[in-house]
């Protein structure tokens, strides 16, 4: 079995809770078949955890932004760089894709071209086609998104993976650490309930059509094949 840390960085709306459930039991669902043993840990509710226990990490979402650097943000950018002396593979989603990229030097703001929410294709650099984390997704997938904050700049050992009109949407650094920006445990119930929740506070949709998909999912599956 394999030993998965799942750093759980805050709670999403009620409305999506009360419904769908929280990030880290759609990813263990997603994952349910997969021979993995689980850790769940709430860093944000102050939950301690040790930096190389587990044989891979996946970071969560939140609601928070990565330059807030709150106590336990830092603790974890701190684990992220003492998890540099190990091969065991990282995943970062979208938080946790900005606080990897925080932590070794990469820049996190808003993003100027807004935000980002529904359903986007992204197209892969030449290095990201060949990269195990996207195998048998399409050219121009289509995923889920939710978010305004963007890595603006990448780290410096930091590899472009994919990006599309938005800006970054993946890296690879070190080998083994992995951001994606958008969301591989989403379900399209769960996007509908956010895009839903988030334009009746005011947040613009670029397009309020939202298509099924499944391409997102297979970063999961891929990522644990990695371990």
């Amino acid at each position: 079995m394999k030993d998965i840390l799942i750093l759980d960085c805050g709670p999403s709306f009620s409305d999506v809770t009360k419904h769908y459930g929280v990030a880290p039991e759609w990813i263990m669902g997603s994952l349910k078949d997969k021979g993995c043993n689980f850790t769940w840990v709430k860093p944000y509710d102050g939950d301690k955890f040790q930096s190389i226990d587990s044989d891979a990490w996946i970071i969560t979402g939140s609601p928070r932004s990565v330059y807030e650097e709150s106590d336990w943000m830092l603790d974890i950018e701190e684990g992220l760089r003492k998890m540099q002396i190990s091969p065991k593979p990282v995943l970062g989603i979208c938080f946790g894709h900005q606080l990897i990229a925080k932590s070794f030097g990469g820049e996190v703001e808003l993003n100027p071209k807004g935000w980002e929410l529904g359903a986007y294709p992204v197209q892969f650099t030449e290095v990201g086609k060949e990269s195990q984390l996207f195998s048998g997704m399409d050219d121009n997938a289509i995923v889920y998104e939710s978010h305004q904050d963007s890595v603006t700049v990448l780290p410096e050992n930091a590899v472009e993976l994919a990006r599309n009109n938005k800006g970054n949407q993946a890296f690879i650094i070190h080998d083994n650490f992995y951001g994606v920006q958008f969301h591989p445990e989403f379900s399209w119930e769960v996007i509908k309930m956010y895009v839903s929740v988030r334009s009746g506070t005011g947040v613009k949709v670029d397009d309020p059509s939202i298509p099924e998909s499944t391409q997102g999912e297979l970063v999961l599956f891929n990522f644990i094949e990695l371990i």
